[in-house]
């Protein structure tokens, strides 16, 4: 229980994060995924210390590479 109050505040934080950094014109993207036993030791975090997510925040590059192609709206989304 406790893991899922984490993942669910985490997520919410996360969020903020990305919002926030959207308007100040900065990218960013939510990671999950990643070894939190290597996290843990590379941050010196302690034992109760759950990483659940991770927020990359910096400039978006001046150039970017080709997107990948995308459905349209309409396509993937029905309203009822």
């Amino acid at each position: 229980m406790q893991r899922d109050e984490a993942l669910r505040s985490a997520s919410l934080a996360a969020m903020t994060l990305i919002l926030a950094a959207q308007g100040d014109q900065l990218g960013s993207c939510a990671m999950v995924g990643f070894d939190a036993v290597a996290l843990n030791r590379a941050f010196g975090l302690a034992q109760d210390e759950v990483p659940v997510v991770l927020v990359t925040v910096g400039y978006p590059a001046k150039k970017q590479g080709p997107q990948k192609p995308r459905k349209a709206v309409h396509e993937v989304l029905e309203i009822v």
